[in-house]
């Protein structure tokens, strides 16, 4: 299909490439088999633009997503998964005081920010770094919709986002962004790509804009 890129699982461009990324956050701990084996058995389907620092999708089947302009649109309501994220924001090495990850998002056709929250979705997905050579990801911190208030936005620069990590880098919960980073003063940003994900199989699409990573 014209448009459509199914990228190899482990090529720099997968979005699941380093472990753990994107999981559950009801099962964090199935992160990395459940995604191998949705990534082995169905492919993923990439969707826009391969121009650099431009805003991109992904699905796993039965899950469909497509990009207009700034908007992505993501379909889970059958199954599946989906999501987006912007081509150049890698940030291995930066500190977790020194980055801003926000995104909002709106659920259609019932035009609110509730009917497709559900199940830590949509959330954040943020590749952190434990030390070491390399900014290697040790595991992922995650901020979904209900645990920012089902307000619309989701951002590490909110003191109302809850922030939850996988079971990898130890499975705590911190009031908020700012929270996590004191806990874990070495902790880094991991050279993986943040991205927003959704796997709810709630009625309608969740429509996602205004992706930023700085």
């Amino acid at each position: 299909m014209k448009g459509v890129v199914k990228p190899e699982f482990g090529s720099p461009e997968h979005p699941f490439l380093q472990e753990g990324e994107g999981g559950s956050m009801k099962k964090p701990s199935f992160v990395l088999a459940s995604l191998v084996a949705l990534a082995l058995c169905v492919g993923i389907a990439v969707v826009a633009s391969a121009a650099p620092g431009k805003l991109k999708c992904f699905s796993g089947a039965p899950a469909t997503c497509s990009v207009s302009q700034d908007t992505v649109t993501l379909d889970t309501s059958t199954g599946g998964f989906a999501g987006g994220y912007v081509t150049n924001s890698k940030n291995p090495g930066a500190s977790l005081g020194g980055v801003t990850y926000s995104f909002q998002y709106n659920c259609d056709p019932s035009d609110n920010n509730t009917d497709c929250v559900g199940g830590g979705s949509p959330r954040w997905s943020i590749p952190i770094s434990a030390g070491g050579s390399g900014n290697k990801v040790a595991g992922y911190a995650f901020l979904d919709a209900a645990g920012c208030g089902s307000n619309g936005t989701v951002s590490t620069a909110s003191p109302s986002c809850a922030v939850t990590e996988n079971a990898d880098l130890g499975g705590n919960s911190y009031a908020n962004w700012a929270a996590f980073a004191a806990a874990n003063p070495t902790f880094k940003i991991g050279n993986a790509l943040p991205f927003v994900i959704t796997d709810t199989t709630e009625p309608g699409t969740t429509l996602i804009f205004a992706i930023s990573s700085t």
